[in-house]
């Protein structure tokens, strides 16, 4: 039984090193190649090399000012000309980005059994965020398994008439990474860090850029007045409109303001465990910052994680972030709780998410292979 594991941006990668690793571990061993297209080609490499990831082919599809349809289309086209023929029996993808959803097309297309990590994780509007929440609802129609990191996933995907048999909650592959990764990481790696209290902005969602974007930026200002020991640290993405709004707003103003290239992966998660807290519209970093122990102010107007909001470890502020200095304030004002963060870990599987996920895609491959044999 061959298969195709496909991805494109650096979360991606992250989630899936530990299911690939105990894939490729398995015994008897399992005939399984790995491909990336290249979706965020800046910072892919120093990931690949710190996960310890062999990628087995680069399609190098990524192109300057891209649009989601364009590495859809360009994902499919390249796919189907270098493993159309080889027809492999099953495909992964994870998550819900252009190259998730190409690959699981592609996979469907081929009459292979598609399998989705980090299923079943919902919003409930296809406009937020925007084309993710599509993305990932479409893949579910797809896939034949269903690798759930929660409970509340599950529920939606039961929800939507997904067949039960065909979902396992196997926890969140991605703290197997971090928990590793931290492990390799120098405690007191501290010179590059702002001096002081900071805190970690990250944003970059297509649907926040412009207006909302700026709205953010003003509404960190006014933090930086309301704390004026405050710092902040923000890696900025590559995407152009992002660069050219945060040198716009904060280019002048270094001496409170720390504006850097994108972050390695280790240098990343150490920059959310020293943060006084985290400004971010990322999915993955409010698992990340959670799990160790830093609060999240949500710049979205929704979430697909809000169990960690329950837990009072992440808030959402609005995609225009007004409700910002008022979770600061809060979370300037209160502890963080050791019981919450304890919790959401074990909500995450505890490191043991990606062994989880390998088990279930062996067994649905044995399962599907005893099918093919009864035929």
């Amino acid at each position: 039984m061959s298969g195709l594991v496909i991805f494109g941006t650096r979360p991606e990668a992250i989630k899936l090193a530990p299911m690939v690793a105990n894939i490729r571990g398995a015994q008897p061993a399992i005939d399984i190649g790995v491909v990336c297209t290249g979706q965020h080609a800046e910072i892919m490499t120093q990931t690949l090399n710190a996960l310890d990831l062999v990628v087995d082919e680069n399609l190098n599809l990524m192109q300057r000012d891209q649009t989601p349809m364009e590495v859809v289309e360009r994902t499919i086209v390249s796919l189907t000309e270098r493993y159309a023929s080889e027809r492999p029996d099953w495909v992964l993808v994870q998550g819900d980005t252009a190259t998730a959803f190409a690959g699981a097309l592609f996979g469907y297309l081929g009459e292979s059994t598609v399998i989705h990590l980090e299923a079943g994780l919902r919003t409930h509007d296809i406009h937020e965020p925007w084309p993710e929440e599509g993305f990932r609802q479409e893949i579910a129609r797809l896939a034949g398994l269903h690798l759930a990191p929660y409970p509340c996933a599950r529920e939606n995907l039961l929800n939507e008439g997904i067949e039960p048999d065909s979902i396992q909650v196997i926890g969140n592959s991605g703290l197997d990474s971090q928990d590793g990764m931290l492990a390799q990481i120098a405690d007191d790696d501290t010179a590059w860090l702002p001096n002081g209290d900071f805190v970690l902005v990250t944003l970059h969602r297509r649907e926040n850029l412009g207006e909302r974007l700026e709205a953010t930026c003003r509404e960190l200002i006014s933090t930086l007045d309301a704390y004026p020991d405050l710092q902040i640290l923000w890696p900025v993405h590559p995407n152009p409109k992002v660069r050219s709004t945060a040198f716009e707003f904060f280019g002048d103003r270094k001496d409170r303001v720390m504006l850097s290239e994108p972050l390695d992966y280790p240098k990343f998660l150490h920059a959310q465990r020293a943060a006084k807290f985290v400004v971010s519209d990322s999915g993955g970093v409010q698992e990340e910052a959670a799990s160790l122990g830093t609060r999240v102010a949500i710049v979205r107007e929704k979430t697909e994680r809000p169990d960690a909001v329950d837990l009072g470890l992440t808030r959402i502020v609005g995609a225009d972030a007004t409700g910002l200095v008022d979770a600061v304030n809060d979370f300037m004002a209160t502890p963080v709780d050791p019981v919450s963060v304890a919790k959401w870990r074990a909500l995450q599987g505890n490191g043991n998410a990606g062994a989880a996920a390998a088990t279930a895609l062996l067994n649905k491959i044995e399962a599907d292979q005893a099918v093919r044999q009864r035929a």
